[in-house]
């Protein structure tokens, strides 16, 4: 199982398939919701929900997987993109309209970021909306 050290809590969704290409990518998505990295695990830990994601960051900074680097989860509703991807769901702390995302949560995101581009070798990030 490849799981960034920086995950302190496994919950590995059913939400999966075998990853066919090289991972050049990192999507990150917010929650939408100041959801906790346990509850938003349980939530794609059932097979009815039919999304999850790599990681999750909560609003503390702390940090789940959810579905292995080596398989692709279901997460920007885009198979190809899925497949090459890192996928990251980060906790909101506020809402409407700006969707702030706390700075500890922030930390933990670029912490992460900088662990999947070594160990994937990805050279560079670069923002697409």
């Amino acid at each position: 199982m490849i799981v960034s050290s920086l995950a302190k809590v496994t919950i590995i969704s059913p939400n999966k398939s075998k990853r066919t290409s090289k991972i050049d990518t990192i999507s990150i998505h917010c929650m939408a919701c100041n959801g906790n990295i346990v509850a938003i695990g349980n939530s794609f830990a059932k097979k009815s929900k039919k999304a999850s994601s790599n990681y999750g960051i909560g609003s503390d900074g702390s940090i789940a997987c959810y579905v292995p680097e080596e398989y692709r989860s279901w997460c920007t509703s885009n198979n190809k993109n899925d497949d090459r991807a890192i996928t990251i769901e980060v906790a909101n702390d506020g809402g409407k309209p700006d969707w702030h995302v706390s700075p500890q949560a922030v930390e933990s995101l670029v912490a992460l970021l900088v662990d999947v581009c070594q160990r994937n070798n990805i050279k560079e990030l670069k923002w697409k909306a």
